[in-house]
């Protein structure tokens, strides 16, 4: 392998490195909000201040998905690059020749269908909704 093709896989691979770290960071950002919330329930607080956390959950999602999208546009274009189906060109542009197909293959969908993305968010809104529910019954 020429080293021009691993210099330019490896720089690939950071991008790759760098949107999981990403998305790690925005699961234990979310997880905190959860967990606070969790916390300040028992006090005296409305059901107004326990409903906001569901707009960061939401937003850290929205912004987990698209990491993972870029994510795996990258993988292909690692693949691609990997398999001699793209130039050596040092480019990190996703959307240029043949790597339309890496758009098509990297859906937001695909994304949303993902375990990390659909076992963990919900889950965190079912803990809200739950705290929510609880807190306006008056058990906690």
């Amino acid at each position: 392998m020429a080293d021009e093709k691993k210099e330019y896989l490896h720089m690939i691979q950071e991008q790759i490195c760098r949107m999981f770290t990403i998305s790690a960071i925005f699961k234990g950002f979310a997880a905190t909000i959860v967990a606070g919330i969790s916390v300040i329930s028992y006090s005296a607080t409305n059901l107004l201040v326990l409903g906001l956390p569901f707009l960061p959950v939401l937003a850290f999602a929205i912004l987990d998905i698209h990491y993972l999208k870029l994510k795996r546009k990258f993988r292909l274009l690692f693949d691609q690059v990997r398999i001699d189906k793209h130039d050596v060109d040092f480019s990190m542009k996703l959307t240029n020749g043949p790597l339309e197909i890496i758009s098509a293959r990297a859906r937001t969908w695909d994304c949303i269908k993902l375990p990390s993305i659909y076992l963990f968010y919900p889950m965190m809104i079912v803990i809200l909704v739950v705290i929510i529910i609880l807190k306006g019954k008056g058990v906690i």
